[in-house]
């Protein structure tokens, strides 16, 4: 069975549009799941799912834009006896190490029936085995040979991912050790955004140049954007829906000229972009046209929406893509 390798920023924008509209009743990523995480962890998502099944888009978006790896994650689910609709309240993701070549792994937080998961495995004939105390069930192995796992080292935590790092995350949890929490760049990141969105992003430097490349491919053409890559340090993402979809990005630089400059480069590709999609996908072009660029010292905060009636128009058309 083929696991993706890796899930872009700009699928992870998408699944943004489950947010709901009530930011401050978000609930956080706990002290003891940051703590699963290696400490090279480049890229950390959460997402509240309880927050985002109350959009009123939910069911809509769930069947036209929901992303492959969710599609995924459900399907291994299901596989195991496990309802994602009911069964799970939370899912955090991390990318681990270089984006050439990450490694991926996630935890789902929820209700789960260890007893029934291996009989289920069992049936199924999915190779099982014991990690620390905890059951691993094999789900299939991508073209590198890589195996894909669910592991259950209690009822109320569902581990996934490459086998290898969820492996180390199961002993991580058993005898402690260093851990996301001691990577000093991506936990200040993570301690500014969470509790304070139903889904956000938290990037280091590699990650955060990825996402630049893939949601502005534009900005990537103009000159001076390789050197400033380099001097990019961090950046947040963060969504909810209220009155529309609604985005904000935060990202650090190493100096505030290095700001104005990213500043300009994103204008300049967001003002091309927009002029792209013009006919083509109106109200798409609408909201890059909008989006508002406010530079503070080293710090550049973005912010992007997409009227109710143009998010209901993009549902309608199923052009939603938000490439940009």
């Amino acid at each position: 069975m083929k696991i993706v390798k890796r899930m872009t920023l700009a699928i992870v924008v998408l699944a943004a549009a489950f947010a709901a509209g009530h930011p401050a009743a978000a609930q956080a990523l706990p002290p003891q799941v940051q703590a699963l995480y290696p400490q090279q962890t480049g890229e950390v998502v959460f997402a509240d799912l309880r927050a985002l099944r109350g959009s009123r888009h939910y069911a809509q978006i769930k069947a036209q834009v929901l992303p492959e790896r969710f599609r995924q994650l459900e399907q291994f689910g299901m596989i195991l006896g496990i309802d994602f609709e009911t069964e799970v309240h939370q899912l955090s993701w991390g990318f681990v190490g270089s984006p050439a070549s990450a490694s991926f792994a996630g935890v789902a937080e929820g209700d789960f029936n260890s007893a029934e998961v291996e009989r289920k495995a069992r049936a199924a004939r999915l190779p099982l085995s014991r990690v620390n105390g905890a059951p691993v069930v094999v789900m299939g192995t991508n073209q590198e040979g890589k195996s894909f796992v669910f592991a259950f080292p209690d009822r109320a935590t569902a581990i996934f991912g490459y086998r290898d790092t969820v492996e180390e995350m199961l002993t991580r949890r058993n005898e402690g050790g260093p851990n996301v929490t001691n990577n000093a760049t991506v936990k200040a990141v993570m301690d500014e955004v969470n509790g304070k969105a139903p889904l956000w992003v938290a990037l280091d430097n590699p990650y955060t140049v990825l996402a630049v490349k893939q949601m502005l491919p534009e900005a990537v053409k103009l000159p001076g954007f390789d050197t400033l890559s380099a001097r990019l340090r961090t950046a947040s993402l963060r969504f909810e829906l209220r009155d529309g979809l609604k985005g904000t990005a935060a990202v650090r630089c190493e100096s505030s000229a290095d700001s104005v400059l990213l500043s300009t480069l994103l204008q300049a590709a967001l003002t091309y972009q927009g002029y792209q999609l013009g006919e083509k996908n109106p109200e798409l072009a609408r909201a890059v046209k909008e989006v508002t660029l406010d530079r503070q010292e080293e710090r550049l905060n973005v912010a992007m929406s997409i009227r109710d009636a143009d998010l209901v128009t993009l549902l309608q058309k199923n052009t939603l893509t938000l490439s940009f």
